[in-house]
């Protein structure tokens, strides 16, 4: 065994847990990444759920806690945790600045990010509408990382049993994942798949609006930097790139 014993910490989920039902955690506790768990990564495809197997190797508490269950922005929490514990809070990036066409390396400190968290009114799953063509009201749910990677795994079985299917089938199916029920009524599935296909684009436009408003926890990934060339300030969303787990030195 190694002398030096990983790093950990214990940090507070973004949702503190109570997104998930009564007695779940509101704090995780994560170890640094050793030597074996980065040969596990680069064995996986860099998807959702190879970075969540890699997380949920390196969570010490709770014991029972599953990763894979976490809604997107608390996994996303998470591996900006793992990626500072293990690799140190600075992340280089490169941006090019739209206002004079310089590009900027951007060095963000990952600990000073600011963290949203859930409102404590959130309860699941949330009303939108009525929505301003059909007056219907929706009822949705925030998706988890499993629910991704269904969805995934669904379209890739469609596209593989009809290779003439127009457009990425995953577009349709996550909105099936997200919608639990219209006017709390229509509850299956390929009915809500059917509703969502036929539903007005301007209605759809104004789901997908109040949708992000509820989602709206977590980091805030959406930074200012001043251009050591114009000196101008250019908004932009920090990117996950080879930096994130590969960083240089």
């Amino acid at each position: 065994m190694a002398k030096n014993v990983p790093i950990k910490e214990t940090h507070e989920l973004p949702s503190l847990g109570k997104i998930y039902g009564d007695n779940f955690p509101s704090t995780v506790t994560l170890r640094a990444m050793t030597t074996l768990d980065e040969k596990t990564r680069l064995a996986g495809n860099g998807g959702l759920i190879s970075i969540a197997n890699l997380i949920q190797n390196c969570v010490v508490e709770p014991k029972d806690l599953k990763v894979v269950d976490l809604k997107l922005s608390d996994f996303q929490y998470l591996m900006y945790k793992l990626r500072t514990i293990t690799y140190g809070e600075d992340y280089k990036v490169s941006y090019v600045c739209p206002n004079c066409g310089q590009t900027q390396e951007i060095t963000v400190n990952l600990d000073k990010l600011d963290v949203i968290e859930l409102p404590e009114d959130f309860t699941e799953p949330f009303d939108i509408g009525p929505l301003p063509i059909s007056g219907d009201i929706i009822q949705a749910r925030l998706l988890s990382v499993s629910d991704y990677d269904n969805i995934s795994r669904e379209s890739k079985r469609i596209l593989q049993k009809m290779p003439s299917y127009e457009g990425n089938p995953e577009f349709i199916l996550t909105y099936r994942y997200k919608i639990v029920s219209i006017n709390n009524d229509i509850n299956i599935p390929s009915k809500i798949q059917q509703y969502v296909e036929e539903l007005h684009a301007r209605d759809l436009r104004y789901f997908d609006s109040k949708y992000s408003e509820f989602e709206n926890f977590g980091l805030d990934l959406d930074l200012t930097h001043n251009c050591s060339n114009c000196g101008e300030d250019f908004r932009y969303r920090l990117p996950v790139t080879s930096e994130f787990f590969r960083p240089t030195y």
